[in-house]
């Protein structure tokens, strides 16, 4: 594969080419081809890294490594080591927030330079690539994007050294005890790797390249998201080390709630998802995250022997008497994902599980969280910092004493101002929008409240803060004729949208709502459905919003209503600025939010009856703009219900924005929200 010439290698060029079919899968056999890769995500991104000479971990595989058959440009890179503190969250609720709060704790209080590496982005891709909490410059994006690009290029033929080791393994043992089965029988087996990675691989590897290579400043500590689950994911190639050591690298990391999320590919119980997340708590990822690793069904077999000798063991494990390498855990998890993480723990020797409770928090004054919720992310995030920094302080090499402030000595004072102002975009996100009317600038109150929330105990979090948002109206002040609620939502195709849209519609918040499309949707081999194309054991099958036995009975009769009524028709459910022709994942989302009005009306509460979806008023529902338009329809909106207010009070407009990240950042957008640029350079020779 031939370079791009030197003439396109700017921004602009570079994230075009990250939205081509050089990163993106397309076409259903190049998403297929790389679904097939999934679990061979570890391997091939050592590969990927391997090629550009990063070296990641001192461990035997490194030991192995030899570099003299990269190419010359390749090995004046390879004096570059990543910085020595890693962070490494994963999670399905708060992983970004709670990276966020750590990257504010490491930079605000003890001083470091950060590099957070986070996704998806809302406005610009260079979001996800942060120095110092703000995203790189279009300068260093480019030139770190066509680096990686021609060095993988000019590298396309190198492989692994340990390859052929594995291959040889493999033919004696195809399931021995190290996890090293039949490796190389795998590679064999799968789609060829592609000389440039996909999408998310290469940003990760645009990441880890950044931050080695950044200069002015110098960075201190890693911060890494991960992406989809854990055990395979692009981030998890970090290996920990025993902290004995004290020239090792500190490797610390924490798992957040775990939820309902990515079913079709983590699994369809807490417990499968929880093993997925629990992969960045393994040692020795090569050996023993692949294709043959045996998977969920093998750990099973483990996980069923140990839980007996877990329950007696239980109160020294929480406390970490003995270990080296506490694995920190949201305390809010359920016990089942929590027995689940303490396995592997366990079968990790010198690891243990720490619960951190929001309790952990009750010792630092002055806290003034946006959401009650992110006080269990702020926990989190301080426990895992905290420990780095006691491991940073035993090292005896003089880099890590001289970049703490204060040599890592800090108030409790100093920790309260950094988690207060922590700011994450996109979630518990407030902004104020202008009038339309400019003439009368100070008769309006126009918010946007966006949370990318996207599962049913996200849903209602952030339902509670805007709650808590709209409460204060009635509290502060007495200026307000009256407060107009408006929800713009969206949600991926591929997740289940009625426990969503249940939960919001049971809130009884909303005066009128926008089913929007985002501007940008990630590929998927899953085809949108439409209203007529849903099934009823779908119906029957879909995950309940909260637990306990009353809440599941009233669910199922919802369930039974939506069956009966909204799934036998289509046609009927037109709404208010519908100028498309086509059915799209819009109207099946306004067509479930009208039956849940059938479903709470009188009508079909108390006579069981089967009223005509006709019957529904269409006014307050509003499918297909974009979300600009919807914007500025509500600004029109406002702008009449201003006019009809007396006596000089406002008629405030209260903008909801929910579902997803994607239709958060759209909106974002829209409004010309958008962040800097960090400060710095690459040192790439």
């Amino acid at each position: 594969m031939m370079s791009t010439p030197a003439a396109a290698e700017d921004f602009d060029s570079a994230v075009a080419a990250l939205y081509s079919q050089l990163h993106q899968s397309t076409t259903l056999a190049a998403l297929n081809a790389a679904a097939a890769r999934r679990t061979n995500t570890i391997h091939d991104m050592h590969t990927y890294l391997h090629r550009l000479g990063l070296e990641l971990n001192n461990t035997a595989h490194d030991d192995e490594r030899s570099n003299h058959h990269l190419a010359s440009s390749t090995q004046s890179s390879c004096n570059h080591t990543p910085p020595p503190l890693i962070i490494h969250i994963t999670g399905t609720k708060g992983k970004g927030s709670t990276l966020s709060y750590c990257e504010s704790l490491l930079r605000n209080t003890y001083g470091l330079t950060t590099g957070m590496f986070t996704s998806p982005h809302l406005v610009c891709i260079r979001e996800r690539i942060r120095i110092n909490g703000i995203p790189v410059s279009k300068k260093v994006f480019a030139e770190v994007y066509w680096t990686v690009r021609r060095t993988l290029e000019e590298n396309s033929h190198v492989m692994l050294p340990q390859q052929q080791h594995l291959n040889d393994a493999s033919d004696d043992n195809d399931d021995d005890d190290d996890g090293n089965s039949s490796q190389g029988n795998v590679q064999e087996l799968l789609p060829p790797l592609p000389t440039l990675p996909g999408y998310f691989r290469m940003l990760t590897l645009m990441a880890l390249y950044t931050f080695t290579h950044h200069d002015s400043p110098k960075v201190d500590a890693i911060l890494l998201e991960v992406g989809m689950g854990g055990r395979y994911d692009a981030t998890n190639v970090f290996e920990p080390h025993n902290n004995n050591n004290n020239n090792g690298r500190i490797l610390v990391r924490g798992i957040t709630l775990i939820d309902y999320d990515h079913t079709r590919v983590l699994g369809s119980t807490l417990e499968q998802i929880a093993w997925e997340k629990g992969g960045i708590f393994v040692s020795d990822k090569r050996g023993k995250i692949h294709g043959n690793d045996g998977g969920y069904d093998k750990f099973l077999i483990g996980h069923e022997e140990q839980q007996q000798q877990q329950e007696e063991e239980e109160y020294e494990d929480e406390e970490g008497i003995g270990y080296n390498n506490p694995l920190f855990v949201n305390g809010s998890n359920t016990p089942q994902v929590a027995n689940v993480l303490r396995t592997i723990a366990r079968q990790e020797k010198e690891s243990s599980l720490q619960l951190v409770q929001e309790s952990y928090l009750d010792s630092i004054p002055g806290l003034n969280f946006h959401a009650s919720h992110q006080r269990g992310n702020a926990a989190l995030a301080l426990a895992v910092c905290q420990h780095a920094i006691s491991q940073y302080q035993k090292q005896q090499h003089c880099y890590y004493r001289t970049t703490l402030s204060n040599n890592g000595n800090v108030t409790k004072e100093q920790i309260s101002a950094a988690l207060n102002n922590t700011f994450w975009p996109g979630r518990c996100h407030t902004l104020t929008l202008p009038s339309s009317n400019n003439d009368n600038e100070d008769e309006v109150s126009l918010k946007l409240r966006c949370d990318g929330a996207h599962t049913p105990i996200s849903i209602n979090a952030c339902i509670n803060w805007f709650q808590s948002i709209l409460t204060t109206y009635s509290e502060a002040t007495t200026d307000y004729e009256s407060v107009h609620k408006v929800l713009i939502f969206n949600c991926g195709h591929e997740r289940n949208p009625i426990p969503l849209l249940h939960t919001l519609h049971q809130s009884g918040l909303f005066d009128r709502v926008y089913f929007s499309r985002a501007d940008f949707e990630r590929p998927s081999a899953m085809p949108k459905q439409l209203l007529d194309e849903w099934r009823k054991e779908e119906i029957l099958t879909i995950a309940e919003p909260t637990s306990g036995e009353e809440c599941a009975v009233n669910y199922g009769v919802m369930c039974n209503t939506l069956k009966e009524l909204g799934m036998t028709t289509t046609s009927s459910h037109a709404a208010e600025g519908d100028g498309m022709t086509k059915r799209t994942w819009q109207h099946t989302l306004a067509s479930i939010w009208k039956v849940l009005d059938l479903y709470h009306s009188s009508q079909v509460m108390e006579e069981k009856s089967h009223p005509s979806t006709n019957d529904v008023d269409s006014k307050k529902v509003v499918v297909g703009l974009k979300v600009v338009d919807a914007i500025e329809d509500i600004k029109k909106q406002q702008q009449e219900a201003q006019r009809e207010v007396n006596g000089g009070k406002k008629a405030s407009v209260e903008i909801f924005v929910t579902g997803s990240l994607y239709l958060v950042g759209s909106a974002l957008e829209a409004v010309g929200w958008e962040e800097g640029e960090s400060e710095g350079r690459l040192s790439i020779h």
